[in-house]
C-alpha cells in the first residue's frame, strides 16, 4: 500500500510542476522524486485526450480550419500553463546572442524576453497552425505523450548544464537505473501504437522525434555544456511542431506519389 502510495505522490509531483492540472499539494522529498519524472509523460496523455475530444468535437460542429487549429495549439498552452513556450523563447534568445556559453546560461536566466525570443515564438505559431490546419489523423494526439517520453529520457541521461535549476533536482534525485527502463518502454510502446495506427506518417513523426531528440543532445552539449530546462522546453516545443509538420506533409507526399 505504501509503495502505490508513493507512487501517487510521485505522479501528482510530476503533474503539479509540468502542468497546470489541480492536484493536492504534495511536498516535495526524496522518496516521492525517486519515480517523478518518470509520470511527465501523464500530462501528455491528458493533452493528448482533450486533442482527441477537440479533433472529434470540431467535426461534427464546424468545419473552420483556422479555429481548429488555434484551438489545437492553445490546449498545451493551457494544460502546461506556459512553462515549455517559456524554455522554447529563453533558449532561442541565448542561441540568436553568440555569446559565450556563461552568458548563453545567464541570458536563459533573465526573466525578459528579448527581441528574438518574440521573433521565434511567432514563427513557431505561424508554422504551428499552418500545419494543424491540414492535419486529419487522430493519432497525431499521441505527439504530446511522445514528446514527453524523449523529454524523460533526456532528463535522466543527458548531462545537466547546471548544478541547480529544477530539472537538476528531477534529475539529480530520480532512480536513473528504473527511470531508464521505464522510459524505454514507453517510448517503444507509444511509437509501436503510433506506426500501427498511421504505418506511414506514425513512421515518419517517430523518425522526426529521434532526429529533433539528436539534435537537441548535440546543441545542448556544443552550446550550452548540457541540458537545462529551457533547453527541454525548447526540445518539446520543436519535437511536437515537426512531429505536427510530419503528420500534415506526409499524407500530401503520399497523394502526389500515387497520382
Amino acid at each position: 500500500m505504501s509503495f502505490i502510495k508513493s507512487l501517487l505522490h510521485s505522479a501528482i509531483v510530476a503533474v503539479s510542476m509540468y502542468s497546470k492540472i489541480p492536484v493536492p499539494y504534495i511536498e516535495w522529498n526524496e522518496k516521492n522524486m525517486r519515480h517523478a519524472i518518470c509520470f511527465f509523460p501523464l500530462v501528455g496523455v491528458v493533452i493528448a485526450v482533450l486533442e482527441y475530444v477537440l479533433l472529434r468535437f470540431c467535426a461534427v460542429l464546424f468545419s473552420s480550419d483556422i479555429l481548429r487549429s488555434c484551438l489545437m495549439l492553445f490546449i498545451p498552452l493551457a494544460v502546461t500553463g506556459g512553462i515549455h513556450a517559456d524554455g522554447f523563447m529563453d533558449t532561442n534568445d541565448a542561441l540568436c546572442s553568440y555569446a559565450d556559453r556563461e552568458q548563453r546560461l545567464a541570458i536563459m536566466k533573465d526573466p525578459h524576453a528579448g527581441a528574438f525570443a518574440v521573433i521565434h515564438l511567432v514563427m513557431y505559431t505561424v508554422l504551428f497552425l499552418g500545419f494543424a490546419s491540414i492535419v486529419k489523423s487522430y493519432v497525431w494526439c499521441m505527439i504530446f505523450i511522445l514528446s514527453r517520453i524523449f523529454s524523460g529520457i533526456s532528463v535522466v541521461t543527458f548531462k545537466c548544464a547546471k548544478k541547480d535549476g529544477t530539472l537538476y533536482s528531477f534529475a539529480s534525485k530520480s532512480d536513473r537505473t528504473v527511470s531508464v527502463v521505464i522510459f524505454l518502454f514507453q517510448a517503444v510502446a507509444c511509437s509501436a501504437v503510433i506506426v500501427f495506427l498511421e504505418p506511414v506518417s506514425g513512421a515518419v513523426c517517430v523518425c522526426v522525434a529521434l532526429i529533433v531528440f539528436w539534435i537537441y543532445h548535440a546543441l545542448s552539449l556544443k552550446k550550452f555544456g548540457g541540458i537545462t530546462g529551457d533547453l527541454a522546453g525548447w526540445f518539446l516545443c520543436n519535437a511536437e511542431l515537426w512531429m505536427t509538420a510530419a503528420f500534415a506533409i506526409t499524407p500530401c507526399i503520399l497523394r502526389l506519389w500515387k497520382n
